[in-house]
């Protein structure tokens, strides 16, 4: 039922492309939270509510899904801050996800590599999915590929560009590196 959607230009949040979060010891899916803006996004989350409404219509046979059992939430309703004004989109999936370069054509393999962070603008595959099962009804989001499509103000302080990483440090000469002797350095860390 449902096809792939193509999101163009939405903020990623919590992007885990590489590595399985662990989560209360827990190991988590590769996935990310995608921020629509309400406006600019209105074609995506036209059609991303427009598939959740054939699941509810045919696979719930039209009853009522709680919101917190749907992949598209309102920004205020998942409790951060910097989701208000903006539609989230939760968006997962076991395997790694692929991660395109900025030429749409090339993949990125090394996360050191990737230059997706928390806040930035990228453009996301993403495909809606029935869960009917031990866990429950909902309406679930698989996460295809994403792509960096522009710089965004991050959303968390640990993101660092590697320009501002580099500011303050100059070349160092010979004469300046002497204390890294191997005389002068105690590699002994034992307790």
């Amino acid at each position: 039922m449902s096809d792939f959607i193509m999101l163009k230009n939405v903020r990623i949040s919590f992007p885990h492309l590489f590595t399985k979060p662990i989560i209360n010891g827990d190991e988590g899916k590769f996935g990310c939270a995608l921020m629509l803006d309400p406006k600019a996004n209105a074609e995506g989350i036209q059609a991303i509510q427009s598939n959740i409404d054939d699941f509810i219509k045919t696979k719930a046979k039209g009853k009522k899904i709680p919101s917190e059992k749907l992949c598209l939430r309102d920004g205020e309703d998942k409790g951060r801050e910097e989701y208000e004004g903006y539609r989230v989109l939760s968006a997962n999936t076991g395997t790694r996800p692929l991660v395109l370069s900025t030429n749409g054509k090339d993949q990125i393999h090394d996360e050191e590599k990737c230059p997706i962070y928390s806040g930035c603008y990228v453009n996301a595959k993403v495909r809606l999915w029935w869960q009917d099962n031990k866990y429950g009804k909902r309406v679930n989001c698989e996460l295809i590929a994403v792509q960096f499509a522009a710089e965004g103000q991050p959303l968390s302080e640990l993101h660092v560009s590697t320009e501002k990483a580099m500011e303050g440090f100059e070349s160092i000469s010979d004469e300046d590196s002497e204390f890294l002797g191997d005389d002068d350095i105690d590699l002994d860390f034992a307790a």
